[in-house]
């Protein structure tokens, strides 16, 4: 699961990583992005690497209940057999630039929030997928996390992990024709990664400066 993110990275620096990419559109610093927030990606098309802000969410219809509802994840395990995912997994790779993320830990009935990240917040990428979606008769792009079961270190605070990247496999990620991340999806950079508790502040997306960031004592 990933449900809430933090991207804080300047644009200069995403273009010095990626000096081949055009730049289309990017939004700076964001402490609490939530669902259906706009969100930086990198991805490919017509052979051209670009730079862009996307929608966080793919949306169906669900026969069963009648209603639009709104993904945000897609598990690695069954992406590529999903109606919704397959194509997209298969024909629109994406990097999503971030600089950690917040996980839920359920202690004594209470749900306390973590910041995940690579001390201090370095830069990552998840791996995602994307597609062109009819939203209120515009055409609107859009995004979704891959997630895969969180590693031994993580599982203390959730079951689940976004697919995280650093800089030279995103690029192999975006060039996986053979979707090869579907069994080898470890990064280097995981054992980096590292956690502490958060202000209960980051469980209202209103709430979007620094103070998301700091450390609690439990």
């Amino acid at each position: 699961m990933c449900g809430r993110f933090v991207s804080t990275e300047d644009k200069e620096k995403i273009i010095k990583l990626f000096p081949n990419s055009e730049v289309l559109n990017y939004i700076h610093k964001s402490y609490n992005i939530s669902p259906s927030n706009f969100v930086n990606i990198i991805y490919e098309n017509n052979h051209n690497l670009l730079i862009n802000t996307f929608s966080w969410s793919y949306s169906f219809f669900s026969k069963q209940n009648n209603v639009t509802q709104f993904v945000i994840n897609a598990r690695i395990e069954t992406i590529n057999n999903k109606y919704l995912f397959k194509e997209s997994f298969i024909k629109r790779k994406c990097l999503i630039i971030a600089n950690g993320y917040y996980e839920w830990k359920n202690i004594n009935n209470q749900k306390q929030p973590y910041l995940i990240s690579i001390p201090k917040n370095e830069l990552l990428f998840f791996g995602g997928i994307w597609r062109e979606e009819i939203r209120d008769n515009k055409k609107t792009n859009v995004a979704c996390i891959i997630t895969k079961e969180a590693n031994e270190k993580l599982y203390y605070i959730h079951n689940r992990m976004p697919l995280i990247m650093s800089h030279n496999e995103g690029l192999d990620f975006l060039h996986d024709n053979e979707n090869e991340f579907l069994h080898n999806n470890k990064s280097i950079i995981e054992d980096d990664l590292d956690f502490y508790p958060v202000s209960k502040i980051v469980n209202n997306p209103k709430n979007n400066d620094e103070n998301c960031l700091k450390e609690i004592s439990l």
